[in-house]
C-alpha cells in the first residue's frame, strides 16, 4: 500500500534528507527565534487563505499552531 501525499504534515519536498527542514531549524535556532518563525507563519497562512491556497492555507496555519501549542506547552519538563 503506498502513502498518500500529505501537503500540509509532510511536504515532500520538506523531507528529501534524514530529517524533516523545520525539525534542523528549530535546532539551529534560539527557543525565541522558533516560537516567532511558527507565530509569523500562523499569521501568514491565516492572513492569505482567501487569496491564495484557501483551505490548504488554513491547515497550514493550524499545522502552524499546533506545532507552537507542542514546542511551548507540551515539551516543557
Amino acid at each position: 500500500m503506498s502513502e498518500e501525499y500529505d501537503s500540509i504534515n509532510h511536504p515532500e519536498q520538506y523531507n528529501q534528507y534524514s530529517r524533516e527542514v523545520i525539525d534542523t531549524m528549530e535546532g539551529m535556532s534560539t527557543h525565541e527565534e522558533f516560537v516567532g518563525y511558527l507565530k509569523n507563519n500562523v499569521i501568514k497562512y491565516l492572513a492569505r487563505y482567501k487569496f491564495k491556497g484557501g483551505r490548504e492555507s488554513l491547515e497550514k496555519a493550524q499545522w502552524y499552531l499546533s506545532r507552537l501549542i507542542e514546542t511551548e506547552y507540551d515539551n516543557k519538563s
